[in-house]
């Protein structure tokens, strides 16, 4: 019977969600910068990934308000004292101030660090606490700061494509690991990467007292900044929200009727643009990026291989625990253990050594930054650990399901065990087939993540600027609906396209490396036009 299963995945359209119930909870110690000591109190996770402190368990228990809350989009997860000293002087330049935090009271130590929230210096009792906990926040801090691009919808690439045309029409290039968090938090990162400059040169030199105090002052101010500017942004974007379908069908009414008309003008402009971009492309490509492809993919592939490896070896070992104790145990007990296994995924503390693979990018890309201009290592370290936790949940809903379809013809506790293990025979095989091709797309996209702001950021002045010149090609009904601008990044990219191709054999052109939003998106065609706002 097991040949007739089907040969692909049984795919979760999207990961179902984390647990409706708390996911972690316990005493932490947490450094008070006001009292300067450290003080205890009893921590709980919530299945949305907010975290909650309450002066102790009783407290929580009773139903007394939190003492703080906090989501954990945006935040970094560190390990040692000095990582933390170096993010904050970096945060607080030219102010000394001294270690960040008094003697704690033990040494499993481990921050939450966030440039424009409250910083979190917790201390565990034992190492075992430290690392349930790590797990546990590294999850949350995952799972919120990429809400939208785990979304995979046109509405949310076209809101991340528009703040990445902003920063490079100011000369930003690459937006790296300011894309994450929700929409609201991303639009106030960027005003911050705006107005701290300004501040910086304004405000921190007016403060007064030591330079602790002064350290001080000056979180506690950037604090709420952000906390006024993100109250502003999300009332302003929930009364967009409305507005958005509205504009939506008014711009898809335009498109319609002149839509063949559209698509050969905007040929016919992309003709005229290639002959002045595509040879000074092509040079800055071969000098600049060409050498350097082979060894970034060879990076790229390392840790996303490791992990995907680790995954698969999570899983099959899940699933022999399970088959161990079928053998050994009443036959109703199968059902439970199914329960545990499809909840593996949303397991931190079990997942945790998959996860940790992707922490090698913050190593082995460490030198991208300063020669191609690349910020976005969280980003795919929070990507490549996003795709982990789907395959597993692949995984182990295909089991689920090809199981469930063989337990009410199996009698007998041998015959039960020999399907299931079958079964996990046929998911292994189908694992590695799909994931050898999907840990290759993931590197290959990342790659193109990487090179092409920086081929956009050296042909600005010799290229992007001779844009204008073209804008007479647009018909004025046009105008708001063809953009020059998506229409020149095509371009570059195809050149890319070809180099990478070229290192790896052949490419197309995998669906994420040219966003949607570029594109408005009909039935079984996409087209080149702009996206307003």
């Amino acid at each position: 019977t097991l040949c007739t299963f089907s040969s692909s995945f049984l795919v979760c359209p999207q990961l179902r969600g984390p647990p409706d119930t708390a996911l972690h909870e316990g005493l932490l110690s947490q450094y008070d910068g006001d009292s300067r000591s450290w003080q205890e109190n009893y921590f709980i996770l919530l299945g949305d990934f907010t975290l909650q402190w309450f002066e102790s368990e009783e407290a929580l228990r009773k139903g007394c308000e939190p003492r703080g809350s906090t989501a954990l989009s945006g935040y970094l997860l560190l390990s040692l004292p000095s990582e933390y000293a170096e993010l904050l002087g970096d945060l607080c330049q030219g102010l000394a101030g001294g270690s960040p935090f008094a003697d704690p009271p033990g040494e499993f130590l481990f921050f939450l660090y966030h440039p424009f929230r409250r910083h979190f210096c917790f201390c565990a009792d034992s190492a075992e606490s430290r690392r349930i906990w790590k797990a546990a926040l590294r999850d949350g801090i995952r799972y919120r700061s990429t809400e939208l691009q785990r979304r995979d919808s046109l509405e949310a690439e076209a809101f991340l494509e528009a703040v990445r045309f902003y920063r490079q029409e100011r000369g930003r290039y690459g937006a790296g690991d300011l894309l994450l968090g929700p929409e609201p938090e991303i639009l106030g990162n960027v005003l911050m990467e705006d107005l701290l400059p300004v501040l910086r040169s304004q405000v921190l030199p007016s403060i007064r007292g030591s330079e602790r105090r002064r350290r001080q002052l000056w979180l506690q101010f950037l604090q709420e900044v952000y906390a006024l500017i993100l109250s502003e942004i999300a009332s302003e974007f929930e009364g967009f929200q409305k507005e958005k379908e509205k504009l939506q069908v008014e711009l898809e009414k335009k498109i319609r009727p002149d839509l063949d008309q559209m698509l050969t003008l905007k040929d016919e402009i992309a003709s005229k643009l290639q002959a002045t971009v595509q040879s000074p492309a092509e040079s800055c490509c071969s000098q600049s990026v060409e050498p350097h492809l082979e060894c970034v993919m060879e990076e790229l592939m390392r840790p996303v291989s490791s992990g995907v490896e680790a995954v698969r070896l999570l899983f099959a070992q899940r699933v022999d625990e399970m088959i161990g104790l079928v053998r050994s145990s009443p036959v109703a007990v199968l059902q439970k253990e199914l329960l545990t296994l499809g909840r593996t995924s949303w397991q931190p503390h079990v997942m945790h050594l998959c996860y940790e693979e992707a922490d090698l990018y913050r190593e082995s890309l460490r030198g991208l930054e300063e020669r191609f201009g690349f910020r976005g290592v969280t980003s795919l370290v929070l990507g490549a650990q996003n795709l982990m936790q789907q395959l597993m949940e692949n995984a182990t809903h295909t089991f689920l399901q090809l199981s469930q379809q063989h337990l009410g013809q199996v009698a007998g506790r041998r015959r039960l065990t020999q399907t299931l293990g079958k079964v996990k025979e046929r998911v292994l095989k189908k694992f590695d087939y799909d994931s050898s091709s999907v840990r290759k797309r993931f590197a290959q996209e990342w790659l193109v993540r990487i090179f092409l702001p920086f081929l956009l950021k050296h042909l600005e002045s010799g290229c992007k600027l001779e844009l204008p010149q073209y804008e007479s090609f647009v018909f004025a009904d046009f105008s708001g609906i063809i953009n020059l601008e998506n229409i020149y990044e095509e371009t570059v990219l195809a050149v890319l396209l070809r180099a990478v191709g070229r290192g790896e054999g052949g490419l197309h052109c995998p669906a994420k490396i040219f966003p949607p939003s570029k594109y408005l998106q009909l039935p079984n065609r996409r087209y080149c036009f702009s996206v307003p706002g």
